[in-house]
Protein backbone atom coordinates (compact mmCIF):
# COMPACT_ATOMS: atom_id res chain seq x y z
CA UNK A 1 0.00 0.00 0.00
CA UNK A 2 2.82 2.37 0.86
CA UNK A 3 4.51 1.74 -2.44
CA UNK A 4 1.29 2.65 -4.26
CA UNK A 5 1.09 5.96 -2.39
CA UNK A 6 4.70 6.84 -3.21
CA UNK A 7 4.21 6.00 -6.86
CA UNK A 8 1.02 8.12 -6.95
CA UNK A 9 2.81 11.16 -5.50
CA UNK A 10 5.70 10.74 -7.90
CA UNK A 11 3.27 10.55 -10.85
CA UNK A 12 1.42 13.67 -9.70
CA UNK A 13 4.69 15.61 -9.35
CA UNK A 14 5.84 14.61 -12.81
CA UNK A 15 2.47 15.60 -14.29
CA UNK A 16 2.56 19.07 -12.62
CA UNK A 17 6.11 19.61 -13.89
CA UNK A 18 5.15 18.76 -17.44
CA UNK A 19 1.97 20.83 -17.40
CA UNK A 20 3.87 23.95 -16.16
CA UNK A 21 6.19 23.81 -19.15
CA UNK A 22 8.97 21.61 -17.95
CA UNK A 23 12.49 22.82 -18.64
CA UNK A 24 11.16 25.56 -20.97
CA UNK A 25 9.16 27.33 -18.20
CA UNK A 26 9.56 31.14 -18.09
CA UNK A 27 7.78 33.37 -15.50
CA UNK A 28 5.49 36.12 -16.75
CA UNK A 29 6.84 39.71 -16.71
CA UNK A 30 3.47 41.42 -16.61
CA UNK A 31 3.24 40.79 -12.89
CA UNK A 32 6.59 42.50 -12.15
CA UNK A 33 5.56 45.50 -14.25
CA UNK A 34 2.32 45.77 -12.32
CA UNK A 35 4.27 45.55 -9.08
CA UNK A 36 6.54 48.44 -10.13
CA UNK A 37 3.49 50.53 -11.07
CA UNK A 38 1.89 49.82 -7.70
CA UNK A 39 5.08 50.74 -5.85
CA UNK A 40 5.29 54.03 -7.77
CA UNK A 41 1.64 54.76 -7.01
CA UNK A 42 2.07 54.15 -3.27
CA UNK A 43 5.42 55.96 -3.02
CA UNK A 44 4.05 59.33 -4.11
CA UNK A 45 1.43 59.62 -1.31
CA UNK A 46 4.04 58.53 1.23
CA UNK A 47 6.40 61.32 0.17
CA UNK A 48 3.47 63.74 0.26
CA UNK A 49 2.58 62.63 3.78
CA UNK A 50 6.19 62.97 4.94
CA UNK A 51 6.35 66.47 3.48
CA UNK A 52 3.12 67.44 5.21
CA UNK A 53 4.39 65.97 8.49
CA UNK A 54 7.65 67.94 8.30
CA UNK A 55 5.79 71.16 7.47
CA UNK A 56 3.32 70.64 10.35
CA UNK A 57 6.21 69.87 12.72
CA UNK A 58 7.99 73.08 11.71
CA UNK A 59 4.76 75.07 12.20
CA UNK A 60 4.31 73.56 15.69
CA UNK A 61 7.90 74.43 16.58
CA UNK A 62 7.41 78.03 15.42
CA UNK A 63 4.19 78.35 17.43
CA UNK A 64 5.95 77.01 20.54
CA UNK A 65 8.78 79.51 20.09
CA UNK A 66 6.31 82.37 19.70
CA UNK A 67 4.17 81.33 22.68
CA UNK A 68 6.98 80.41 25.06
CA UNK A 69 7.04 82.31 28.39
CA UNK A 70 10.05 82.45 30.67
CA UNK A 71 9.37 81.79 34.34
CA UNK A 72 12.05 81.73 37.08
CA UNK A 73 12.70 78.32 38.62
CA UNK A 74 11.06 77.88 42.02
CA UNK A 75 9.31 81.27 41.72
CA UNK A 76 5.97 81.91 43.41
CA UNK A 77 3.16 83.55 41.38
CA UNK A 78 2.37 87.09 42.41
CA UNK A 79 -1.21 86.10 43.26
CA UNK A 80 -0.05 83.48 45.78
CA UNK A 81 2.42 85.72 47.60
CA UNK A 82 1.12 87.20 50.87
CA UNK A 83 0.64 90.93 50.99
CA UNK A 84 3.33 92.62 53.06
CA UNK A 85 2.99 96.11 54.47
CA UNK A 86 5.33 98.81 53.28
CA UNK A 87 8.23 99.97 55.42
CA UNK A 88 7.57 102.82 57.87
CA UNK A 89 10.38 105.44 57.81
CA UNK A 90 9.49 106.70 61.29
CA UNK A 91 9.63 103.20 62.74
CA UNK A 92 13.03 102.66 61.11
CA UNK A 93 14.30 105.86 62.69
CA UNK A 94 13.03 104.84 66.14
CA UNK A 95 14.60 101.40 65.83
CA UNK A 96 17.95 102.84 64.74
CA UNK A 97 17.89 105.38 67.60
CA UNK A 98 17.06 102.68 70.13
CA UNK A 99 19.88 100.45 68.91
CA UNK A 100 22.36 103.32 69.12
CA UNK A 101 21.17 104.13 72.66
CA UNK A 102 21.50 100.52 73.79
CA UNK A 103 25.02 100.29 72.36
CA UNK A 104 26.02 103.52 74.11
CA UNK A 105 24.62 102.31 77.43
CA UNK A 106 26.35 98.93 77.06
CA UNK A 107 29.70 100.65 76.46
CA UNK A 108 29.48 103.51 78.94
CA UNK A 109 27.56 101.95 81.84
CA UNK A 110 29.92 100.35 84.37
CA UNK A 111 27.15 99.18 86.70
CA UNK A 112 26.64 95.95 84.72
CA UNK A 113 30.36 95.14 84.96
CA UNK A 114 31.04 96.24 88.58
CA UNK A 115 27.68 96.06 90.42
CA UNK A 116 29.22 96.27 93.91
CA UNK A 117 30.98 99.58 93.20
CA UNK A 118 27.89 100.98 91.49
CA UNK A 119 25.64 100.15 94.47
CA UNK A 120 28.02 101.89 96.83
CA UNK A 121 27.95 105.04 94.74
CA UNK A 122 31.73 105.44 94.63
CA UNK A 123 33.52 106.14 91.36
CA UNK A 124 35.43 103.28 89.79
CA UNK A 125 39.19 103.67 90.14
CA UNK A 126 42.09 101.57 88.92
CA UNK A 127 44.00 100.50 92.04
CA UNK A 128 47.19 99.32 90.37
CA UNK A 129 48.47 98.81 86.90
CA UNK A 130 50.73 95.98 88.07
CA UNK A 131 47.94 93.81 89.46
CA UNK A 132 45.82 94.04 86.30
CA UNK A 133 42.33 92.51 86.38
CA UNK A 134 43.01 90.64 89.65
CA UNK A 135 43.45 93.95 91.51
CA UNK A 136 40.18 95.30 90.12
CA UNK A 137 38.31 92.16 91.13
CA UNK A 138 39.81 92.35 94.65
CA UNK A 139 38.71 95.97 95.00
CA UNK A 140 35.21 95.04 93.84
CA UNK A 141 35.03 92.22 96.42
CA UNK A 142 36.15 94.61 99.21
CA UNK A 143 33.45 97.11 98.30
CA UNK A 144 30.87 94.32 98.28
CA UNK A 145 31.92 93.27 101.81
CA UNK A 146 31.62 96.85 103.08
CA UNK A 147 28.18 97.19 101.55
CA UNK A 148 27.02 94.00 103.32
CA UNK A 149 28.33 95.28 106.68
CA UNK A 150 26.44 98.57 106.30
CA UNK A 151 23.13 96.81 105.62
CA UNK A 152 20.84 97.11 108.68
CA UNK A 153 19.99 93.92 110.55
CA UNK A 154 16.57 92.41 110.02
CA UNK A 155 16.18 93.78 106.51
CA UNK A 156 14.38 91.15 104.45
CA UNK A 157 15.56 90.49 100.94
CA UNK A 158 13.08 91.33 98.23
CA UNK A 159 11.51 88.29 96.68
CA UNK A 160 12.36 87.84 93.01
CA UNK A 161 9.55 88.70 90.68
CA UNK A 162 8.43 85.88 88.35
CA UNK A 163 9.52 86.40 84.76
CA UNK A 164 6.68 87.10 82.31
CA UNK A 165 5.71 84.27 80.04
CA UNK A 166 7.23 84.58 76.57
CA UNK A 167 4.96 85.38 73.66
CA UNK A 168 5.46 82.17 71.61
CA UNK A 169 3.85 82.05 68.18
CA UNK A 170 4.18 80.02 64.97
CA UNK A 171 4.90 80.79 61.33
CA UNK A 172 1.77 80.57 59.17
CA UNK A 173 3.24 80.74 55.63
CA UNK A 174 5.19 77.94 53.98
CA UNK A 175 8.44 79.95 53.85
CA UNK A 176 9.18 83.32 55.47
CA UNK A 177 12.18 85.66 55.32
CA UNK A 178 13.49 87.15 58.58
CA UNK A 179 14.99 90.60 57.96
CA UNK A 180 17.25 92.96 59.91
CA UNK A 181 14.60 95.68 60.11
CA UNK A 182 10.85 96.33 59.70
CA UNK A 183 10.68 96.48 55.92
CA UNK A 184 11.31 94.55 52.72
CA UNK A 185 14.29 96.78 51.88
CA UNK A 186 16.30 95.31 54.78
CA UNK A 187 18.59 92.35 54.03
CA UNK A 188 17.43 88.80 54.81
CA UNK A 189 19.00 87.18 57.90
CA UNK A 190 17.52 83.68 57.61
CA UNK A 191 14.47 81.81 56.36
CA UNK A 192 11.84 80.04 58.46
CA UNK A 193 9.40 77.33 57.42
CA UNK A 194 5.75 76.90 58.27
CA UNK A 195 5.13 75.73 61.83
CA UNK A 196 8.45 77.04 63.23
CA UNK A 197 8.09 78.65 66.68
CA UNK A 198 9.21 82.23 67.33
CA UNK A 199 9.31 84.40 70.46
CA UNK A 200 7.86 87.87 69.89
CA UNK A 201 9.60 90.77 71.66
CA UNK A 202 7.57 93.70 70.35
CA UNK A 203 4.43 94.32 68.32
CA UNK A 204 4.57 97.98 67.31
CA UNK A 205 1.30 97.82 65.39
CA UNK A 206 2.90 98.79 62.08
CA UNK A 207 2.59 95.32 60.54
CA UNK A 208 6.03 94.04 61.60
CA UNK A 209 7.01 91.96 64.65
CA UNK A 210 10.38 92.06 66.42
CA UNK A 211 11.07 88.45 67.37
CA UNK A 212 13.59 85.68 67.83
CA UNK A 213 13.76 82.22 66.22
CA UNK A 214 15.00 79.72 68.85
CA UNK A 215 15.65 77.03 66.24
CA UNK A 216 17.88 79.34 64.18
CA UNK A 217 19.33 81.44 67.01
CA UNK A 218 18.52 84.65 65.09
CA UNK A 219 16.75 87.89 66.06
CA UNK A 220 15.00 89.99 63.43
CA UNK A 221 11.73 91.25 61.98
CA UNK A 222 8.89 89.38 60.21
CA UNK A 223 5.60 90.69 58.81
CA UNK A 224 2.75 90.20 61.30
CA UNK A 225 0.49 88.71 58.62
CA UNK A 226 2.87 85.74 58.31
CA UNK A 227 2.82 84.93 62.06
CA UNK A 228 -0.02 83.46 64.11
CA UNK A 229 -2.03 85.58 66.55
CA UNK A 230 -1.05 86.02 70.17
CA UNK A 231 -2.31 83.29 72.48
CA UNK A 232 -4.99 84.44 74.97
Amino acid sequence: MSRFVLVSFAFLGWGFYELSGGADFEPRKERSDALQIAKAAFAAPEETRQGSRSSSASEDAKSLIRNVTFRPAGGTPEAERPVRPAADPQLRSRVALRQITQARLAIGDSTSVFPAVADEGAPLQLASLEGGLATIQQASATADTQNDSLEPAGTALAEPQPAPEPDIRQIRASRVNMRQGPGTNYPVITRLLGGDEVIVFEDSGTGWLHLRAPGKGKVGWIAASLVSKKRP
